[in-house]
């Protein structure tokens, strides 16, 4: 799909009337109105995000609120949403929809605006009549959930598109706006219940275990907000300092076995690893002299120039087609095979991922990953970022995920430990954690990564096969001009072949 242009509500060359007018509305009305406590919370996705995957952070079948209300894709479901909302309302209620609930919008239109954070080029009539259709719309699919085939027929969208819809960033309806309209209409239901009851079946990690202490003392911002602070505030609960003694004791235990058994292994391998030693401590040497001689000098003599093509063979990026870049980690089934680390489920949620190096077990959190798991991770990470959080706990958890996840095995692994879930393929998750980019920059996540990279480095095999690598990786380009150089030798002695023939040679030479 092509990226979409600029709706012309976000458009720079906005209207110049209608900024003024909308200044002018602005300065006269908001007197009675602090807008200062409100909280900006529907973002933009910065193309540094989306150029990877700009498909995942836009709506594909239903537009909620201004941002992608007038892409001309969507509009076929106006008439479904219309359709909704008059079967939500009573008949009075529908009849006096105007006065009733339109006017009532316009008056807070100054708060709704400054829940965005993006300028809404649009008149408060139209911004009224958005938010009243599109917000009672997602009252009526929280509270009747599962029955939304009678207004919107299955084959012309698939209710996994509506979900995931649902939790793009740039497709979220603040709260307070929600409540607003709940108000106004005096809905007598829970929302937030609702909410939960949503995630409960649609959230690809596991939500805070204590939902109702939890929601009366935090202020939610939307769907997507209420979604990652349950996610991200889920964790195991702490233990007392008696219960942390026996751990502790037990994990100790648990240190001494799992260092006799490399022990043994090493022991049984030593003469093995000793033998390829050697040889490559002799074929490094042979390659140390091969390097200390001055072959850009000798290529030079014969015109040769090939030191800066040599050097650039790693340096694949194209600054046109960006590459996905994941953090430096061994992948699940090299940590498996060659480090002898197991993998568990985590009690709790993303703050309980650890690697234990006295038990050589790396804990994560379970994930299950449906059809529109890959869209609500994306847009959650997004909206983190967006956020400017500096914690970015949410983005770590992907990015490791994304740095132990390379083929189908890791993938299958990871699943018969019981962390990884789900009815999409592995080839699809694979796809998936590849194609996430990294993100995060801060240190509590990559205290895992760095905890497992000492761990593994540790290992007598990693060792050895490092030393070949590095060894090898400096002495390419060298071995290259070698085999150049033979080369051209080759091609004279062969020209002296042809030229003499070789019984003439050999007959002058005896």
């Amino acid at each position: 799909m092509k990226e979409f242009e600029l709706h012309s509500f976000l458009n720079v060359n906005l209207s110049k009337k209608r900024w003024a007018d909308q200044i002018s509305k602005n300065f006269n009305e908001e007197a009675g109105i602090d807008v200062s406590q409100v909280v900006v919370c529907v973002f933009n996705v910065p193309k540094s995000i989306s150029r990877f995957n700009h498909e995942a952070y836009v709506p594909q079948a239903i537009a909620l609120g201004p941002y992608h209300h007038f892409e001309t894709h969507l509009y076929q479901m106006e008439r479904y949403k219309v359709a909704v909302v008059k079967a939500f309302l009573d008949p009075n209620q529908v009849n006096s929809f105007e006065q009733l609930v339109i006017n009532k919008l316009k008056r807070v239109e100054p708060m709704i605006r400054a829940c965005y954070h993006k300028y809404l080029d649009l008149n408060g009539e139209a911004l009224a009549w958005i938010f009243a259709i599109d917000g009672l719309f997602l009252l009526d699919l929280f509270k009747h959930y599962g029955e939304m085939e009678q207004f919107i027929p299955k084959k012309l969208m698939k209710y996994e598109t509506l979900y995931r819809d649902m939790m793009v960033v740039e497709n979220q309806i603040p709260l307070v706006v929600l409540n607003e309209i709940q108000k106004i209409i005096d809905g007598d239901f829970e929302l937030l219940s609702l909410m939960i009851g949503f995630f409960e079946v649609h959230s690809p990690l596991k939500l805070t275990p204590h939902l109702n202490s939890y929601i009366r003392s935090t202020n939610y911002l939307h769907l997507l907000d209420l979604m990652y602070r349950l996610i991200v505030n889920n964790e195991s609960p702490k233990q007392g300092s008696h219960h942390e003694s026996c751990h502790e004791k037990q994990a100790n235990d648990m240190h001494v076995i799992t260092r006799k058994e490399h022990v043994i292994r090493n022991m049984e391998n030593i003469k093995e690893i000793g033998e390829k030693l050697s040889k490559f401590t002799r074929f490094g040497k042979m390659i140390s002299v091969i390097v200390s001689i001055p072959w850009e000098k000798i290529c030079g003599l014969f015109g040769l120039n090939i030191g800066k093509k040599l050097d650039k063979e790693d340096d694949d990026d194209d600054d046109d087609d960006p590459r996905v870049m994941e953090i430096d980690i061994p992948y699940v089934s090299s940590l498996s095979k060659y480090a002898h680390i197991n993998f568990s489920p985590s009690n709790g949620g993303i703050r309980d991922t650890k690697f234990v190096a006295t038990e050589a077990i790396l804990y994560l959190l379970v994930i299950t990953l449906e059809i529109y798991s890959e869209f609500v991770l994306r847009n959650l990470v997004a909206y983190e970022i967006a956020t400017s959080s500096t914690t970015m706990e949410l983005a770590q958890y992907v990015d490791l995920m994304s740095g132990i996840i390379d083929t189908e095995e890791d993938v299958k692994l990871l699943k018969s430990k019981g962390i990884v879930k789900g009815n999409i393929t592995n080839i699809e998750i694979v796809d998936f954690f590849n194609g996430m980019n990294t993100s995060s920059e801060h240190a509590r996540g990559k205290e895992t990564v760095k905890r497992l990279n000492e761990y593994y480095n540790t290992i007598l095999a990693i060792k050895t096969w490092k030393f070949m690598k590095k060894r090898m990786r400096g002495s390419r380009k060298v071995l290259t001009v070698v085999f150049i150089v033979l080369a051209c030798l080759l091609m004279i002695v062969y020209s002296f072949y042809e030229v003499y023939g070789y019984p003439k040679l050999f007959n002058k030479i005896t």
